[in-house]
């Protein structure tokens, strides 16, 4: 187990847990059972705090919780992991995980199953804030950019279920 001293920020989502201390972020909390087997004894893994992988010291990170999708006419289930960004000392934002919707900003819909550097935000960020299917920034300038599923409007650009695999000003009033 680590003792984790000196929380610089915190994150939680249901089922999954990020925090900060001395520039290093760490993630506990749910792994998804396999369909077949509810029982899996690697359910375990994430129940401590674990050091995620960054280029750089982090100064803010988020989660998000784990998605569970069961098609009812096919039965296949489909797991969409935890995922989590983080805003560097620098201002550039790094995430991992689930990627489907272009929410990790590497500008592709493949997993990130290595940290991703957030492609083509126009400045320094100051916080991230995650969903399943999305991510926004807030920069140090005060401008909100939001990137991946767009299917409820969550970018904030004005249109639904119009997506960005890159990061979009949201268009405040």
């Amino acid at each position: 187990p680590i003792e984790l001293a000196g929380v610089s920020s915190l994150d939680v989502a249901r089922d999954n847990a990020c925090a900060t201390a001395g520039g290093i972020g760490y993630c506990w909390g749910a792994v998804t059972p396999k369909p077949q087997d509810p029982t899996d004894a690697t359910l375990l893994v994430r129940a401590f705090p674990r050091p995620v992988v960054t280029p750089e010291p982090v100064a803010r990170i988020a989660t998000t919780r784990n998605v569970v999708i069961a098609d009812k006419q096919t039965g296949t289930v489909t797991i969409e992991p935890q995922r989590w960004c983080a805003v560097g000392v620098s201002g550039d934002v790094y995430c991992s995980g689930n990627n489907a919707s272009g929410q990790a900003g590497d500008g592709t819909t493949s997993d990130a199953v290595v940290t991703v550097k957030v492609a083509g935000l126009p400045g320094p960020a100051a916080d991230v804030k995650t969903t399943p299917g999305a991510t926004c920034a807030l920069l140090t300038s005060g401008k909100v950019h939001c990137w991946g599923s767009n299917f409820y409007g969550q970018l904030g650009t004005g249109k639904l279920k119009v997506p960005s695999l890159v990061p979009r000003e949201v268009k405040l009033p």
